[in-house]
């Protein structure tokens, strides 16, 4: 579904296992960061976004709880916006399940809040935290 709105540029981390984040007795999450041009405003993506959430089966659970898909909007290129949507996403900092992927596929992209290279916040993140257990999915599983 993004891919109908790239105007180009696609770039797709691997898809991850990773531990849920949130109430007990979730089973574990995938992640991924995928980039892409795209033409529209801030608003009109995120708008598709939760469109594609909708179609794709999310079920409204409360904050934190299971879902079968959440999207995102973490960057809007170098614009830094508050409100709805915000941009970037408030907790990409905090977030390895963010910042790994992102590493994947731009470990030199520079945070407009910061000014500092994805490839550091993740390391600060890491050094603070240590790394949560993360899995590779590969296309061969089941």
């Amino acid at each position: 579904m993004l891919r109908r709105v790239s105007a180009g540029g696609w770039k797709e981390s691997p898809i991850y296992e990773t531990p849920p984040v949130g109430p007990e007795g979730q089973g574990p999450y995938f992640n991924q960061v995928v980039s892409f041009w795209y033409s529209g405003t801030p608003t009109r993506l995120l708008n598709y976004l939760k469109g594609s959430e909708l179609v794709l089966g999310r079920k409204p659970r409360g904050h934190w709880n299971s879902r079968e898909i959440d999207l995102d909007l973490l960057y809007y290129g170098n614009k830094v916006l508050t409100g709805r949507p915000q941009v970037p996403h408030g907790e990409i900092l905090h977030r390895q399940f963010v910042l790994v992927p992102l590493n994947d596929i731009a470990p030199d992209w520079e945070d407009p809040l910061s000014g500092r290279a994805v490839k550091s916040l993740l390391a600060d993140l890491l050094a603070r935290e240590g790394k949560i257990p993360f899995r590779t999915v590969t296309g061969e599983e089941d």
